[in-house]
């Protein structure tokens, strides 16, 4: 049998380069497609190594030489990629996302907008694409309210507002970047803050995976979370979720009607979802993988999502895994601190390793990573593991924040803290 030939829109994302080719190399012929960023270039001596790289500088030029390759599919695992991938898709005829459901992913104000329009969730949201505009967002949403990009992922430069004026401060300084989320330019957003009602010792958010196929969506988990840093930066996830029965039915519920009023009608959803008092509430839909999920999908179910969102692209038989209610398996991470320095070390790794329950720690970056100190969740490293009752997870927690130390340099001096201390750097 032939090998597909599948083009792999990649960037910085969640899908590292090793991890698509575990997914894809032995079956399919992976052709990279990168733009000429520094990530992009940094990874190219990686990338080649698991198959062809083309580099993107026009889409004309690009497209002439992929249409030689006869691709039989098309697929990307980044939030940057998604509407480069579907212009590609449209020129060669592959299979993805529409141009319009791209922008749909993509800016959330352009989400907001189609989720309210077919009352999936109506959510309070105003495009701030200059500072003249502020006061009528502000009027339009309320206070406390939720700035972000509308183009943007990883929680980049996402803040809670909570006065009028210092958050005209904020935007003004957001809209000043060259780049304050995905897209050079790009604009900002204002939405109504969903508070959340107390989930101790858990995040009151979750996120449900989903797989589509020819329209139909078939839910793979709904991840757990650990509780957010500020502002609103992840430390962890976990399947299956702790919610009862009864509420998680209405989770998936309502991220299969936000994807299907979306337009979405192949490939793996990433839908936020927020737990309120009032029920739960859409935060936002992804149209591609969620971070970290294939590692928990691979170890919790021995499925490969990676390679699942590839068959689906190249039009193969996908075998959709049961809905998860099994062994609790965790990541806990953690993220840079909010202010540019230089990571010095990271002690407590050998014990750690004893913790009962911890099965691998991954470091992401090394001593003497200089990071820029953006508003994100930039991961340091990653412990994951695994335990028969989701009730021993709290206390693995606190033993994996009190075990880990921190070392960084600042233009203030040395600082030692320890992994609960860290998130609130």
């Amino acid at each position: 049998m032939k090998r597909p030939t599948i083009l792999v829109v990649y960037d910085d994302g969640a899908a590292r380069p090793a991890d698509i080719a575990v997914g894809l190399a032995e079956w399919a012929n992976c052709v990279f497609v990168v733009e000429p960023n520094d990530h992009n270039l940094t990874m190219r001596p990686l990338l080649t190594q698991f198959g062809q790289v083309v580099v993107v500088d026009r889409i004309d030029r690009a497209v002439e030489g992929l249409r030689a390759l006869e691709p039989d599919g098309l697929v990307t695992y980044s939030e940057r990629t998604i509407v480069l991938a579907a212009r590609l898709a449209l020129e060669l005829d592959l299979p993805f996302h529409s141009l319009d459901l791209c922008e749909r992913l993509t800016d959330k104000w352009q989400q907001r907008a189609a989720l309210n329009a077919a009352n999936v969730d109506v959510v309070r949201c105003h495009r701030v694409g200059h500072l003249s505009d502020w006061d009528a967002a502000v009027a339009e949403t309320g206070l406390p309210a939720v700035l972000k990009p509308a183009q943007g992922g990883g929680s980049r430069n996402t803040f809670l507002i909570t006065d009028a004026e210092e958050g005209r401060r904020g935007a003004a300084e957001l809209l000043a970047l060259e780049r304050p989320g995905l897209l050079a330019g790009g604009t900002l957003v204002l939405e109504e803050y969903l508070r959340g009602r107390d989930c101790g010792p858990f995040g009151d958010y979750v996120s449900v995976e989903s797989l589509v196929l020819d329209g139909h969506v078939h839910d793979v988990a709904v991840t757990g979370k650990l509780p957010m840093v500020p502002p609103f930066r992840e430390t962890g996830r976990f399947w299956p979720s702790p919610l009862a029965e009864e509420e998680e039915d209405r989770v998936r519920d309502l991220a299969r009607r936000a994807v299907t009023a979306l337009g979405i009608t192949l490939g793996i959803t990433h839908t936020e979802i927020k737990l309120t008092p009032d029920g739960p509430r859409i935060i936002e839909v992804n149209g591609r993988l969620g971070g970290g999920m294939n590692y928990l999908a691979e170890r919790a179910m021995g499925v490969n999502l990676i390679e699942l969102a590839a068959r689906a692209a190249l039009g193969l038989p996908v075998q959709v895994p049961p809905f998860y209610r099994g062994r609790t398996h965790f990541h806990i991470f953690h993220s840079t601190p909010r202010r540019p320095g230089t990571l010095l070390g990271v002690d407590g790794v050998n014990v750690l390793k004893t913790i009962p329950g911890v099965t691998l720690y991954r470091p992401y970056v090394r001593a003497g990573y200089r990071f820029t100190g953006e508003v994100q969740t930039q991961e340091i490293d990653i412990v994951l593991g695994a335990v028969d009752d989701l009730a021993d997870l709290p206390p693995i927690v606190e033993k994996v924040e009190s075990t880990l130390r921190y070392r960084f340099a600042f233009s203030t001096g040395e600082i030692e803290v320890n992994g609960r201390e860290l998130g609130q750097l």
